[in-house]
C-alpha cells in the first residue's frame, strides 16, 4: 500500500494572492494499542501478553524520567524531552516556582529511524476526503485514476477509492458498484476471512475491488 498525500494553499495573511502549495500527508487512520500489540506478536512471534506489559513498562519508566528532568532515548526510535512554560516577565525575581509548569512532551525522531521511514515510504497523489471541494471530478476521471491504482495494486478498498478520488463515502460505493456492473471491477472479500486474508486486507476494507479475471 501507500500513503496517500494531498496538496494545500500554504497560509497566508494576503487572502487575495494566490499562495503556494505544499505536500501533506492525508491520514488513514490511528492504529490504536490493541492493533499494534497485534502487529508486532504477528510479525515476532512473542507473546502478547509480554509486550503488553514491556510497553507499559517503557512508557511508565520514561514517565519517571522525564518528570525527573532527563531526556529518554527509545533505541533506534528516537529521543523524549519535555518544554516548559512560565508567563512572560522582564527580571528573573518576578517569577515563582508554582507560576512555571510543563507545556509539553516533545518526541524528535532519530536519523536512522527517519532514514528507514523515507526509505519504506511510497506517496501517491490523492485527495482529502476532510475538506470541501472547489470542483468535483468527474466518473471518468475517478475510472482513469481507479485503472492507474490497480495497474500497480492488486486491490482497492473503498476508503482507499475514497482518498484517491475525493469521493464521500456513499459516492464512492454507488461509483464502485456502478464501475461493477460496467465489469470494470469485481468485488471481493465479503464475509468471514481467514487469519492470513484478515491480516493481508486489515488496513483496507472487508469489502474489496478488483479487476476482473481474465
Amino acid at each position: 500500500m501507500s500513503a496517500i498525500y494531498d496538496l494545500f494553499e500554504t497560509p497566508s495573511p494576503n487572502k487575495e494572492e494566490k499562495q503556494p502549495l505544499h505536500a501533506r500527508i492525508v491520514s488513514k487512520g490511528t492504529v490504536d494499542k490493541e492493533e499494534f500489540l497485534d502487529r508486532v506478536h504477528k510479525f515476532t512471534g512473542i507473546s502478547r501478553s509480554l509486550l503488553a506489559g514491556a510497553m507499559e513498562a517503557f512508557a511508565n519508566e520514561a514517565r519517571d524520567l522525564l518528570a525527573d528532568g532527563w531526556n529518554v532515548e527509545m533505541g533506534n526510535f528516537g529521543f523524549f524531552s519535555t518544554s516548559l512554560q512560565c508567563p512572560p516577565v522582564k527580571d528573573k525575581k518576578e517569577i515563582r516556582a508554582a507560576s512555571v509548569q510543563m507545556k509539553n512532551i516533545n518526541f524528535r525522531a532519530s536519523r536512522p529511524f527517519k532514514k528507514e521511514v523515507g526509505d519504506k515510504m511510497r506517496l501517491q497523489r490523492g485527495e482529502s476526503i476532510t475538506r470541501p471541494k472547489k470542483n468535483s471530478i468527474s466518473r471518468e476521471t475517478c475510472r482513469d485514476r481507479l485503472n492507474t491504482y490497480l495497474e500497480n495494486h492488486l486491490f482497492i478498498s473503498r476508503t482507499d477509492y475514497s482518498h484517491l478520488t475525493g469521493r464521500n463515502k456513499k459516492v464512492a460505493i454507488e461509483e464502485l458498484n456502478s464501475f461493477i456492473t460496467d465489469g470494470i471491477i469485481r468485488k471481493e472479500g465479503v464475509g468471514k476471512l481467514t487469519v492470513e486474508e484478515f491480516y493481508k486486507l486489515k488496513y483496507c476494507s472487508t469489502v474489496v475491488y478488483m479487476v476482473p479475471r481474465a
